[in-house]
């Protein structure tokens, strides 16, 4: 996973892309993973990876790549109401797009 899903120059590529090889499959994933720019949770030196399908780490920073995401995100079957638990949040991208999810 990761590397040929995506190499888009923005957050919109980056969707179309997942959406294109059946990593995003429902509306609700699709609507935050747009809400949500991947490229706000990298350090400025970064910021042209930030839509590629890849993990990237800088120092104690962290982000899988968005295949990953979105296959967590599809799997948890995610609704407004639920709670929500992420240890070792990282960055809080994934957290940031659930807790959108949900309504928090």
């Amino acid at each position: 996973m990761g590397g040929a899903v995506s190499a888009g120059e923005d957050n919109d590529d980056l969707v179309e892309n997942l959406l294109e090889a059946h990593y995003i499959k429902s509306p609700d994933v699709e609507r935050v993973f747009r809400a949500v720019d991947r490229a706000h949770y990298f350090t400025s030196a970064f910021r042209e990876d930030a839509y590629k399908d890849l993990a990237w780490k800088s120092g104690n920073l962290h982000l899988s790549a968005p295949c990953i995401y979105s296959e967590v995100m599809e799997s948890l079957r995610l609704s407004p109401g639920l709670s929500f638990l992420n240890l070792g949040s990282g960055t809080g991208y994934l957290s940031t797009m659930v807790g959108l999810i949900l309504g928090m």
